[in-house]
């Protein structure tokens, strides 16, 4: 073999390592161009996760967990205990009328209607069966305002039957992403990530994966340190909300 023929090898070799690295890091260096999130000047931050029938548990208790965990001093400090604790995010449930939804067997019954719920900052949309005009025109009206509007599991149905994803990167469940990818072409569905953080509008795959992308939610409010010890609090020892990348990130399109 020649030499010349072993330096176009090795090079060949390091073009394709750069090329792998540059694609490892491309999440995490979106993510850093996030900007902050910022809390509303009285401190209180409002939580309004949509629910209706069919509503799946883990998809809403994950994230509803995750900011009621949340806790900081007086002084913007991590909670390490005593009496010195704010709980900064107000979490409600939020639907069609206050008549107890079923799911997956658990009857729950929303704290307001779409009429009277609070304006929030964040919402959350868990995979559900439930679709009405009251439920589209209060979230596309509230989607405006919010810092973030972020789906888990299927419930991005919701944001791409509504259009708050088209010509967006977006996650599901990964039984689901090919026939979401079907229905909802205007949507970029890709595969190997925990969540996709659009900056406004984010989505979350499927079921456990809810809490990563609450945990960055708080990360965005409060940065790394509080989050950390919301994750410590609730026990939860996973580590991808840091970077949401477990695998190949792969274009359920193609594009």
């Amino acid at each position: 073999m020649t030499k010349a023929i072993c330096t176009l090898i090795v090079l060949a070799a390091v073009c394709v390592a750069l090329a792998a690295v540059a694609k490892s890091n491309q999440t995490q260096s979106d993510k850093k161009l996030l900007h902050t999130l910022k809390p509303p000047t009285n401190g209180v931050i409002h939580v309004a996760c949509i629910v209706s029938d069919k509503t799946t548990l883990i998809d809403l208790a994950g994230p509803w967990d995750v900011f009621v965990s949340t806790m900081v001093t007086s002084q913007g400090q991590p909670w390490r205990g005593g009496d010195d604790m704010i709980m900064p995010f107000s979490v409600y449930a939020v639907s069609d009328s206050q008549k107890p939804i079923s799911a997956e067997g658990l009857q729950i019954v929303p704290n307001y209607t779409f009429e009277d719920a609070p304006r929030p900052q964040v919402i959350v949309i868990p995979a559900q069966g439930g679709r009405s005009e009251a439920q589209k025109k209060w979230l596309l009206d509230n989607a405006r305002t919010a810092d973030l509007t972020m789906s888990v599991c299927t419930g991005a149905s919701m944001l791409a039957a509504y259009g708050l994803l088209d010509h967006q990167r977006a996650t599901t469940h990964h039984m689901f992403v090919n026939d979401m990818q079907k229905k909802y072409p205007a949507v970029q569905f890709v595969t190997g990530l925990r969540y996709i953080d659009n900056d406004k509008v984010a989505s979350a795959a499927g079921e456990t994966s809810g809490i990563d992308l609450a945990l960055h939610v708080v990360e965005r409010y409060y940065g790394r340190e509080i989050a950390q010890a919301t994750a410590d609090f609730i026990e939860y020892k996973g580590e991808l909300w840091k970077n949401p990348q477990y695998g190949e990130v792969k274009s359920v399109s193609g594009l």
